[in-house]
């Protein structure tokens, strides 16, 4: 049974850090080692991320439908070439983890052995999260600008039904009886970018920022999230990007550790199925909050709470040592 609840208590921490800014791979290292639990093995690990998989199947549903039938060419309205576009770009956005992630596959690895790299790598995505709200802030308080001396910034030429979405409206108004899907506009950040407005160099640089996620500390969704922040991307329309760019990432990650599955180490069956099943609900319920979130609060409250984990996991490095 002890089993089981740990398997539920990981399922939990790994589905509300894979999406809130704080990384799952940093606590899945530290949580277990602070305990003195038996280490999860990979194929524990790799479950745990389908639990994640199906949580942003479930939430992004729509988008991905669209995106689909705009990949497909069954969608010629204006929404089904936008995320046709926005396809092409998650697979464009992917390409540099997977290069990155079978070149250093082996010294990956190694970091991951340890608890003390990973405590301090937290710092490191505490810093992303402070330098991504600086720019926003140097941006919005330009766009700021740009509207007292009666100038109008260009992410005002968005339809005013999608930017009521975004404040608030309903996202089903939009051109004739169309459902219209969000695309990140951000009435307090006039001059961000939507999804509508992403070039595939920004998906690009989104996706090279990925990488850093390949270490354990740092947060795969608040690197990206800062990326798409830098390249000029409203805070929710790089949220968005975010969480779907971590499909093709957690299905490469699914296929290449597939025949590791077997390997079910310290954990048995039964107690991987409820920690995927806690994966699954914590993950769901950590979009939908964080989705929420950006819309109307900053990033920072999750930059200090990465300090204060990298404090507490050194100083338990060092005590349990």
């Amino acid at each position: 049974m002890i089993e089981v609840v740990r398997a539920i208590v990981l399922g939990l921490v790994q589905g509300l850090t894979e999406f809130v800014p704080i990384s799952s791979s940093g606590h899945l290292v530290l949580l277990p080692f602070l305990l003195r639990w038996p280490e999860p093995s990979l194929a524990f690990n790799v479950a745990m991320h389908f639990g994640t998989f199906g949580a942003v199947i479930l939430y992004f549903r729509a988008e991905l439908l669209a995106t689909a039938k705009g990949v497909l060419g069954l969608d010629r309205s204006p929404d089904g070439l936008l995320y046709r576009r926005l396809g092409l770009y998650l697979v464009l956005g992917s390409i540099p983890v997977a290069v990155v992630g079978l070149a250093l596959e082996d010294s990956i690895e190694q970091v991951f052995a340890s608890p003390l790299a990973a405590a301090l790598l937290l710092l490191g995505t505490a810093t992303l999260l402070v330098v991504g709200e600086r720019i926003r802030d140097q941006r919005v308080a330009e766009g700021e600008r740009i509207e007292a001396s009666g100038g109008r910034p260009a992410s005002h030429d968005e339809p005013g039904a999608e930017r009521q979405a975004a404040a608030g409206g309903s996202a089903a108004e939009g051109t004739g009886n169309r459902p219209r899907l969000p695309s990140g506009a951000d009435p307090s950040d006039p001059v961000g970018i939507t999804l509508q407005g992403l070039t595939w160099k920004q998906a690009l640089q989104i996706g090279i920022f990925q990488c850093l996620a390949l270490l354990p500390g740092m947060s795969r969704s608040g690197a990206t999230i800062t990326a798409g922040v830098l390249t000029g991307l409203t805070r929710e329309a790089a949220t968005r990007f975010s969480f779907l760019l971590s499909l093709p990432a957690l299905i490469g990650a699914g296929a290449l550790s597939a025949g590791d599955l077997a390997e079910l180490g310290a954990y048995s069956g039964p107690a991987i199925a409820a920690g995927v099943v806690a994966s699954f609900i914590s993950g769901y319920l950590a979009i939908r909050f964080l989705v929420a979130l950006v819309a109307r609060d900053r990033l920072t409250v999750f930059a200090r709470y990465c300090v204060a984990a990298s404090a507490v996991g050194v100083i338990g490095v060092y005590l349990i040592d």
